[in-house]
């Protein structure tokens, strides 16, 4: 059995396997009240070889209601570039920002609009990239959407109360928790809600130096300068030698 022949039988196997998953998701549910989902996954690991990861979610919710799921990543501090016109000539402004989620997706049965979304006040409450469509939100939401960290998407339907969605997670992305939030709708009402999480964990030696740049800069550069020199005084002895 050559290469070719063992990774088309593991593809298959894989769809097996959420084939599977997605029957028994739907029969242990199938006298839920409320909308539910779950994951192929809830923990996604990062090496050195990490390419990214598709994720498979799959949900159950009552005919007459719609679902809004919505993945937001761990905030932090960023730096937004746009190009302003000074004069005759074009030039960079770069603007610093906080409270950004790293990822952000929204998953939603019917197809809903942000503005039809927007008039959820809970939602528009607590979810800072949907509260306020200023330029600089909407230019926030393209720089992550040409990241592979932003998804504004409809949920595909399997039958009308069942509903799934399978998405990328790009190796680009932070570590830390994403929270995701379903929210189960009547008449532009929640009626209920649900909340998880997808943690993003580095291990191995990308976790080291990623911890070792961010808390301790300072070491960081030291071992930089000391292997510098090393490799120089190593390189002037062998050229010496020739």
């Amino acid at each position: 059995m050559n290469y070719l022949e063992h990774l088309w039988n593991y593809s298959k196997l894989i769809m097996y396997r959420k084939f599977i998953f997605l029957i028994f998701f739907s029969i242990i549910t199938s006298s839920v009240q409320s909308a539910n989902f779950t994951l192929d996954t809830f923990k996604i690991e990062i090496n050195s070889s990490f390419l990214g990861k598709e994720i498979l979610l799959f949900g159950q919710k009552k005919e007459n209601r719609d679902v809004i799921i919505i993945f937001e990543g761990e905030k932090q501090k960023a730096k937004l570039s746009t190009k302003i016109k000074n004069g005759l000539f074009w030039i960079n402004d770069t603007q610093e920002l906080s409270n950004i989620p790293v990822f952000f997706g929204i998953f939603t049965t019917p197809k809903k609009s942000l503005n039809e979304i927007f008039l959820i006040s809970e939602i528009k409450i607590k979810h800072n990239l949907i509260n306020n469509f200023s330029e600089e939100l909407y230019r926030i939401r393209k720089a992550l959407e040409a990241k592979g960290l932003y998804y504004e998407e409809e949920l595909d339907e399997i039958e009308e109360n069942l509903f799934y969605k399978k998405f990328e997670i790009p190796d680009n992305i932070s570590e830390g928790d994403i929270t995701i939030h379903l929210y189960e709708v009547l008449d532009e009402e929640i009626v209920s809600t649900i909340e998880k999480k997808l943690t993003i964990e580095k291990k191995g030696l990308t976790s080291n130096l990623e911890k070792l740049l961010t808390e301790q800069s300072f070491l960081y550069v030291f071992i930089l300068i000391v292997f510098s020199i090393a490799f120089s005084l190593i390189s002037n002895l062998i050229f010496r030698k020739k």
